[in-house]
């Protein structure tokens, strides 16, 4: 989990602004015992759920953006040694946007407390450091832009548990625009703490795509255990905000290429479903949900339902995978397109559940000020 985040001069924020996903000491709500706020670690109460309202322009997205971009700087290889890291520094002053950008992250993994720390400028990364904190703060790499030699410098500390070989293999290998735990995540080293720290950046840090896959795939995945979870808490979350939807049904039907050129097609449409579907075979998957009547249930296909109700359930999907993976996520416009009683009780349904999960929210929707289950 999430402590708290820092930035410099990214995009919107020219000077050090801080994230911080630590509450305050004031009690839950008495209204909601059953809600839990946050998650006490290591003496400190981590915030589970954090909305950031305010107008357009504000940086609200920009924030986003940020927790984002660290996650691929510290994940992703270039595909070439010459080429430039991503840099986006703040734009309005003619000093800033020859700086370097500078971030900061606290985290827990385990119950222990990790912090990694990276400057990047327009040339390379020129700074980046992980540190442990388990009582006393230990340093598991430090690594420095050398300009004098144009080499990269990296030095290991007493928290780092690779072996002799393995530290000079990364070394020699981490180069001017890669940083230590994506070239890591790249080799087989063994390393057991560079393992776990690389795992949270790639897997347990998210952002909500606005593309999302088609809904039916995600209700019917194959995982039996995982699509009847989440269908029970959809149907009860629909009883909830009184929906007349009942159930829902996933139908899969098959169509053979060979079928689609009997039928005459071009033979330009065929070699595209070729080498789209090489098996021969287009599989689909249709989504229906049925709807309670005076004259007994009846369906709809899912492109009959309202946008409010499939937002509803891509909500409810991305929650339910939140809190399923332990991840950190940020969402843009939460809600869109929902009822802000709907809203309210999938806010509330997710901090029901208990686990490891955090979600930063930006929006410039006063309306969700106003339920009751959120704390200010």
């Amino acid at each position: 989990m999430i402590e708290y985040f820092t930035l410099k001069n990214f995009m919107s924020y020219r000077d050090e602004t801080e994230l911080s996903f630590v509450a305050s000491k004031k009690d839950a709500t008495k209204d909601s015992p059953d809600v839990s706020w946050y998650k006490e670690v290591d003496g400190k109460r981590l915030l589970r759920l954090i909305i950031g309202i305010g107008q357009n322009g504000t940086g609200k997205t920009k924030m986003i953006d940020a927790l984002y971009y660290l996650r691929m700087i510290a994940t992703r290889k270039p595909e070439k040694p010459s080429d430039l890291p991503a840099y986006r520094p703040f734009l309005l002053d003619k000093t800033s946007m020859n700086e370097p950008t500078e971030m900061r992250l606290s985290y827990y993994i385990d119950g222990l407390n990790y912090i990694y720390y990276i400057k990047v400028s327009q040339l390379r990364i020129e700074e980046e450091e992980l540190r442990l904190f388990g009582g006393r703060s230990q340093r598991v790499f430090h690594r420095l832009y050398n300009p004098e030699t144009d080499t990269v410098v990296i030095n290991y500390g007493q928290a780092c548990d690779l072996s002799h070989s393995d530290e000079h293999t990364l070394k020699v290998n981490t180069v001017n625009n890669t940083t230590v735990l994506c070239q890591f995540g790249t080799m087989n080293l063994d390393s057991r703490i560079l393992k776990i720290n690389y795992d949270y950046f790639e897997n347990h840090i998210s952002k909500v795509p606005r593309n999302d896959q088609n809904l039916a795939d995600k209700l019917s995945t194959g995982d039996v255990s995982r699509d009847q979870s989440m269908k029970r808490m959809l149907l009860q979350l629909f009883k909830d905000v009184g929906s007349n939807i009942i159930d829902y049904h996933v139908d899969a039907s098959s169509l053979s290429i060979d079928e689609i050129i009997k039928s005459g097609a071009p033979q330009f449409v065929v070699n595209a479903l070729r080498e789209q579907y090489p098996s021969g075979q287009i599989d689909n998957k249709v989504l229906r949900f049925e709807h309670s009547t005076t004259h007994g249930p009846s369906s709809l296909d899912s492109s009959m339902e309202s946008l409010g109700t499939l937002n509803i359930v891509k909500l409810l999907i991305v929650l339910y995978d939140i809190v399923i993976g332990k991840k950190c996520t940020c969402i843009d416009e939460l809600g869109s397109g929902i009822h802000s009683t709907a809203l309210e009780f999938i806010l509330r349904m997710y901090l029901m559940l208990n686990g490891d999960s955090q979600i930063f929210v930006a929006t410039h929707d006063l309306s969700i000020l106003q339920s009751k289950y959120l704390r200010r």
